[in-house]
């Protein structure tokens, strides 16, 4: 059960909420004895948050052959369902959901390989989540093609077979053939990186088994 509510006072660890519905009725029905509380702190949608979110609506509409608004309505059902969240309108919603949207969005669209009008590195604003999609479908996190080498920001050295060694913890970044090989023999790998506002992510036994990398560790 999600209800809306305000704070009435904070003491350290301790929230008093008055809440717009009968939640006592509900607890003592349904036994509930947890909650956990989601704190608004107020602050709305920015215009360039917006900007990004019909953008990547509008490629996302072109690619399917839909109209923007059917699309924009569907993907917000869609949002609302995996995340379990009520109902928002894009006009004032609420700055984090905003962002949780836009990456939901930028998913899709690296799942599927949604042709965007802007590179999706300058979308996104959770760095780590489009990281992880991008190695997760071996996605260049620079030019946005499809069979990605796995690169390693952190070097696996001469002489370590990379089959054979546990690669969880090194740091990655999902590069095409092309990159990856100037890197290799013309450097420059960090300017490269921030120029695309990009941050190699750390491998995690998910990512190393789904991506068949090395060595798995028996836990």
């Amino acid at each position: 059960m999600k209800i809306p509510g305000k704070i009435l006072s904070v003491d350290n660890d301790t929230l008093l909420i008055r809440v717009q519905a009968d939640a006592q009725s509900w607890c003592l029905d349904h036994g509930a004895r947890e909650a956990e509380v989601r704190i608004d702190d107020g602050r709305t949608i920015t215009a360039l948050q917006r900007r990004k979110i019909y953008a990547t609506i509008r490629d996302i509409a072109e690619w399917m052959g839909d109209t923007p608004e059917a699309v924009k309505i569907y993907f917000k059902w869609s949002f609302c369902g995996d995340e379990e969240h009520e109902d928002f309108s894009l006009s004032n919603v609420d700055k984090e959901t905003a962002s949780a949207f836009l990456s939901y969005l930028i998913d899709f669209c690296i799942q599927n390989g949604v042709p965007c009008s802007d590179p999706l590195w300058d979308r996104c604003e959770d760095i780590e989540r489009y990281m992880y999609a991008c190695v997760m479908t071996r996605t260049c996190c620079i030019t946005g093609k499809k069979n990605a080498q796995i690169h390693h920001y952190d070097r696996i050295g001469m002489g370590r077979n990379r089959d054979t060694i546990c690669q969880v913890g090194m740091r990655v970044v999902p590069l095409s053939a092309d990159i990856h090989t100037m890197i290799h023999y013309s450097g420059g790998e960090d300017e490269l990186y921030e120029k695309h506002h990009i941050t190699p992510i750390a491998l995690t036994e998910k990512m190393c088994r789904h991506l068949n990398l090395g060595k798995i560790p028996i836990t």
